[in-house]
C-alpha cells in the first residue's frame, strides 16, 4: 500500500524549479497535483496563491495563502505572501496587520520590512515607510530594492537636497539602473520654497532630459523602473508644452515599446452603429476622478454610444466604484504590466479611448504612448498637456482657454462650448444638521479663511496674499488642511514664517475629512481661498454647493480658470479679481461684512444649479466624439 503513495514533497520541488524557471503553467500543475492528494498541504496552497496572484488573480490568491496561513499560523513567509497579495488586491490596511503578524515572528525579516515599507507607501505613511526601508537595508545592506525604496520614499517627501544625496549614491553603486537615473533627473520638489526654486529646477530639469537623450539609456519597464510623472510642474504656474515633449521624447527613447500599436487601429475605418468609447482611470472610486466622470457614464446617449469603463488596479471598491461598473455597458479590470493592459485594450476595438487624467499617476501615462483607439483624447483630470505623440485631442471649454491656447498643447484643442464645468456633476448633499467650529478644533470666534486644496497647490505666490490677509484683518485664521506628508507641511510653514515671523500663531490645521464632513467644513468657513495658479474643480463644485464664497483669482492657462468659468455661468462676477491686492480686499471684505457675507451665500445658493447635473455638459461631449471619429474615418492614418 505503501508503495502507491505519492510523494507530493517531489511534486512540489518539481513545482518550485519550474516556477524559478519562469514556467508558470507547469509549476501550477505541480502544485495542484498535490492539492489534488492533499488539500490541506500549506506549502501547495501557499506557492499556488502566489503564482495566482503573480498571473493577476489576487482575490484568488488571497484566498489560498489564507488557506496556508490557518493552517500553520507561525511560518512567517506565508504572513509575508499573504501581506503582499493583499496589496496586490488593493487591501492595504489588511496588507499592513498581515505583515505585521510576520513580522512579529521573524523580526529579522529584510523582505519583510520591505514589503511593509511598500504597503506603507502606498498608505502614503512615508515617515514609516521610510522607517521599514532602513530597517530592511539595515538587516540587508546589499538589499537592492530596499534602497531605490528608500530613496523613492524620501524624493516623495520632497527632501529634495537630501533625495539628490541619496539617488547619487546609488547610482554611483549601481550605474546601470537607468530607470532611477531617469526618476532622478525627473525629480522635482513638491513644494518649492520659492519662484527662484521653481526657475531653477526646471532648468535643471530641462538639462538632464536633454542630457538622457543624448546617451544610451534603456528602460525595460518604465512603470517599475521609474515609475513617476512629471506631476509636479502643472503646479509651477507656467506653460509645460515643450518641458512635456521633451519628457515624451526620453521615454521613447529609452523604451522604444511604449509606441506599440494595436492592429486593429490601421484597418479601422469607422465605427459601427455606435461609437465605443472607453473610460480609462486608475481614481475610479471616491476620488475627484470618480466624481468627475462618474456623471458621464452614466448618461451618455446609448442609443449612440456604447460606455466601456477600464479600471487600472489596484482597482478600490467603493460606492463610486459601484456605480461606474453598474451603469457602464461593459466594465473591464485590466492587467498589471503594461503589455498585458495593451493587449486586453486592444481586444475591446474601441472607436475612443478617454483617459480621464494623464500625469497623476505613471500607469496611464506611460500606456497612453501606444495607439491603442484610432481616437485618443485627454480632458481636465489632471489639467495640463501631455507631450505624448499618440494623444489626438484635450478636450477643455471656451471659457477656461484664452484664444492662444493651442500653443500650449501637444494635442488638438477641442473646446466644448460655455461650460461651467467639464463634468456632468451630482450635486453634494450637506449634512444635517451642520456641525459646528468647534467639531473641527477650530475656534468658534475670528474669522476663518479657509484654503482647502492639497498643499502643492499652493505656489509660493499664493504665500503674500495668505500674509496680507493675516496683515489686514487681525482676527483671520487661515485653515489648511493636513498634507499626506509632514514635511509637506514643514516647507510650507516655513516659507510662510520667513516673510511674516510670528504669523503661523494664526495658521491652523484640521485633518483630512470625509466627503459629508468636508462639506460641512466648507459651509462653516467664511471664506474659501482659491489657489491662483491651480483651481479647485471638485473644491470649488462642493464649497458652491455649501453656499461658501469663493474667491479665485483667473489667469492665462486652463487650470486657473475653473471656478472664474463656474461664476460666469452662474451670472456672478464678485468674487472672480483680477489681482493679487485685490484678492485681499475682497476676501477680508467677505469674512469681515457678514452682510454681504450673507446674501453673497444667498445668491450662491440660489444660482448654483447650473453646475450640477448639467445635461448641456453630457451634449458637448457627445458633439465632440461625434466630431473626432468622424474626422478620423475622413482621414485615416
Amino acid at each position: 500500500m505503501n508503495s502507491d503513495r505519492v510523494d507530493t514533497s517531489e511534486i512540489l520541488k518539481e513545482g518550485m524549479m519550474a516556477y524559478q524557471s519562469g514556467r508558470p503553467l507547469e509549476a501550477e500543475a505541480s502544485y495542484r497535483r498535490v492539492l489534488a492528494v492533499n488539500p490541506l498541504d500549506p506549502d501547495a496552497l501557499n506557492l499556488l496563491g502566489v503564482l495566482v496572484c503573480d498571473a493577476g488573480n489576487a482575490e484568488e490568491g488571497v484566498g489560498l495563502i489564507r488557506r496556508a496561513v490557518d493552517l500553520k499560523p507561525m511560518v512567517p513567509g506565508y504572513h509575508l505572501n499573504l501581506g503582499m497579495a493583499l496589496r496586490q488586491a488593493g487591501r492595504i490596511e489588511e496588507s499592513v496587520d498581515a505583515l505585521g503578524r510576520g513580522l512579529r515572528i521573524q523580526p529579522a525579516s529584510a523582505d519583510g520590512h520591505y514589503a511593509m515599507a511598500q504597503s506603507l507607501q502606498r498608505l502614503n505613511r512615508y515617515r514609516e515607510a521610510e522607517g521599514a526601508y532602513r530597517e530592511a537595508r539595515r538587516l540587508a545592506p546589499e538589499h537592492r530594492g530596499a534602497w531605490r525604496g528608500l530613496v523613492r520614499t524620501i524624493d516623495l517627501c520632497g527632501r529634495v537636497d537630501e533625495a539628490n544625496q541619496e539617488y547619487q549614491a546609488y547610482l554611483d553603486a549601481y550605474p546601470d539602473d537607468d530607470g532611477m537615473r531617469l526618476r532622478w533627473a525627473t525629480l522635482l520638489p513638491a513644494m518649492p520654497v520659492s519662484t527662484e526654486a521653481i526657475a531653477q529646477c526646471r532648468a535643471r530639469l530641462q538639462l538632464e532630459l536633454e542630457a538622457l537623450l543624448a546617451r544610451p539609456l534603456r528602460v525595460a519597464d518604465p512603470l517599475n523602473d521609474v515609475g513617476r510623472t512629471l506631476f509636479f510642474l502643472s503646479y509651477h504656474g507656467l506653460g509645460n508644452r515643450s518641458l512635456m515633449e521633451l519628457a515624451a521624447r526620453v521615454a521613447l527613447h529609452a523604451c522604444p515599446e511604449l509606441a506599440w500599436e494595436a492592429p486593429f487601429c490601421a484597418r479601422w475605418r469607422g465605427p459601427g452603429p455606435r461609437i465605443r468609447v472607453g473610460f480609462i482611470s486608475r481614481f475610479f472610486k471616491e476620488h475627484s476622478i470618480g466624481k468627475t466622470s462618474a456623471g458621464l457614464v452614466e448618461r451618455l446617449s446609448r442609443e449612440r454610444f456604447e460606455v466601456v469603463a477600464l479600471f487600472v488596479p489596484p482597482v478600490v471598491q467603493d460606492t463610486v466604484s459601484d456605480f461606474i461598473r453598474e451603469r457602464a455597458d461593459q466594465t473591464v479590470m485590466l492587467p498589471n504590466s503594461l503589455s498585458d493592459a495593451r493587449e486586453a485594450i486592444a481586444a475591446l476595438n474601441l472607436d475612443v479611448l478617454f483617459y480621464q487624467d494623464i500625469g497623476m499617476e505613471p500607469f496611464t501615462y506611460y500606456l497612453a504612448f501606444s495607439r491603442l483607439a484610432p481616437v485618443q483624447c485627454v480632458s481636465f483630470g489632471h489639467p495640463d498637456t501631455t507631450g505624448i505623440p499618440a494623444m489626438d485631442y484635450f478636450v477643455s471649454n471656451d471659457l477656461y482657454e484664452r484664444e492662444s491656447a493651442q500653443a500650449e498643447y501637444s494635442e488638438q484643442l477641442f473646446l466644448l462650448r460655455h461650460l461651467p464645468t467639464l463634468a456632468y456633476y451630482y450635486r453634494p448633499q450637506l449634512p444635517h444638521p451642520l456641525f459646528g467650529r468647534a467639531d473641527f478644533g477650530l475656534p468658534t470666534e475670528g474669522r476663518l479663511y479657509l484654503c482647502p486644496q492639497t498643499l502643492f497647490k499652493l505656489h509660493p505666490d499664493f504665500d503674500d496674499i495668505l500674509i496680507g490677509i493675516l496683515d489686514r484683518d487681525a482676527e483671520a485664521r487661515l485653515v489648511l488642511i493636513e498634507a499626506l506628508s509632514q514635511d509637506w507641511l514643514r516647507l510650507l510653514l516655513g516659507r510662510l514664517h520667513s516673510r511674516r515671523p510670528g504669523c503661523l500663531e494664526r495658521v491652523l490645521v484640521v485633518q483630512g475629512q470625509p466627503r459629508e464632513m468636508f462639506l460641512n467644513l466648507l459651509a462653516v468657513s467664511d471664506v474659501v481661498l482659491d489657489p491662483p495658479h491651480f483651481n479647485g474643480m471638485n473644491t470649488s463644485l462642493e464649497a458652491l454647493a455649501a453656499g461658501a464664497p469663493v474667491v479665485t483669482l483667473p489667469g492665462s492657462l486652463h487650470r486657473t480658470r475653473h471656478t472664474q468659468a463656474m461664476y460666469r455661468c452662474m451670472g456672478m462676477d464678485d468674487l472672480i479679481v483680477g489681482s493679487p491686492a485685490e484678492y485681499v480686499d475682497t476676501a477680508v471684505k467677505v469674512a469681515g461684512d457678514r452682510r454681504w457675507r450673507d446674501t453673497l451665500r444667498q445668491r450662491i445658493l440660489a444660482a448654483n444649479a447650473v453646475l450640477f447635473e448639467n445635461d448641456a455638459v453630457v451634449r458637448e461631449f457627445e458633439r465632440f466624439f461625434t466630431t473626432a471619429v468622424a474626422s478620423r474615418a475622413a482621414n485615416p492614418g
